[in-house]
């Protein structure tokens, strides 16, 4: 039960994660660089391939 739930919202915790670490390299003064950019960037996007493929992976099509 528990692994199936950390699965199920991996995905979209990937992608508050990622917003989250934009929001706070914004705050923070952080945005001249691409480093911390591209991470949030790269989260975000593997955020919601993670939770597109969960959500294929759980329903009938």
């Amino acid at each position: 039960m528990k692994k199936s739930l950390i699965n199920t919202y991996l995905g979209v915790a990937l992608v508050l994660t990622g917003a989250l670490l934009l929001i706070v390299s914004f705050l923070i003064g952080f945005t001249r660089y691409n480093l911390v950019l591209l991470t949030g960037l790269i989260i975000i996007i593997l955020g919601a391939v993670f939770h597109v493929r969960q959500q294929k992976k759980g329903e009938k099509y």
